[in-house]
């Protein structure tokens, strides 16, 4: 398993965001045009470039398609990949199994959200502890968790989040139930909460960021 990831601020200069949408496929650059919001924009041009660096790095020919349930794929390969993005970060797991991953931005006044989607016994965990910091944070590593894990089992956030209980009793979260999952959790900044569901056999993986002026001229 490889974890890539991208910062969308050097897009802001206009003269990069230029050259990398030349970069990009028809389809990718045609959604990016209409995008009405710049910080999507920038994300979608991201998951281009990501798209673009994992295609090159492991040689694969075929175009990205998405299945009938919205997880992306590539054709004609064995090679597994999954993205997700939030804020400024794009970010994408690559891995020979099953691969899922969701990142976060940490954000306050969450409570509600939690209450709606997750169990008691999570609710309890992200307020064991009277501080404020800590709840979001925690809060954000069980909504990557979930939706890291839906990612990976290819249904999105059709099963909903409060169908499947984390545990956290363990040196490691997991789904209750489902062992054959591993989960690994990253912080980037301070500000974000990263979460890969994987194959119990990925126990070795890299992280590398993937740098915009490697792969243009300008």
């Amino acid at each position: 398993m490889n974890i890539y990831y991208f910062n969308i601020t050097v897009l802001r200069n206009r003269n990069v965001f230029g050259e990398v949408v030349k970069t990009l496929d028809d389809a990718r650059a045609e959604k990016i045009s209409r995008l009405r919001v710049t910080a999507d924009k920038l994300r979608s041009a991201g998951a281009g470039i990501l798209i673009n660096f994992i295609k090159e790095k492991y040689n694969i020919a075929g175009d990205v398609k998405v299945d009938k349930f919205g997880k992306p794929y590539f054709e004609d390969t064995d090679i597994h990949f999954n993205i997700s993005h939030s804020g400024c970060y794009v970010i994408a797991a690559v891995s020979d199994e099953d691969i899922g991953i969701d990142i976060q931005k940490i954000k306050s006044d969450k409570h509600r959200i939690a209450e709606k989607n997750f169990l008691p016994s999570e609710c309890a965990y992200i307020n064991e502890i009277e501080d404020e910091k800590i709840n979001q944070q925690r809060f954000c590593e069980i909504w990557t968790i979930k939706e890291a894990y839906l990612k990976n089992i290819g249904i999105g956030l059709r099963k909903p989040l409060n169908s499947f209980e984390i545990d956290f009793s363990e040196d490691a979260p997991q789904i209750v139930g489902k062992k054959e999952y591993k989960f690994v959790q990253l912080k980037f900044d301070e500000k974000y909460i990263v979460t890969v569901c994987a194959d119990q056999s990925d126990e070795i993986f890299d992280v590398e960021e993937v740098l915009v002026l490697s792969l243009i001229h300008i």
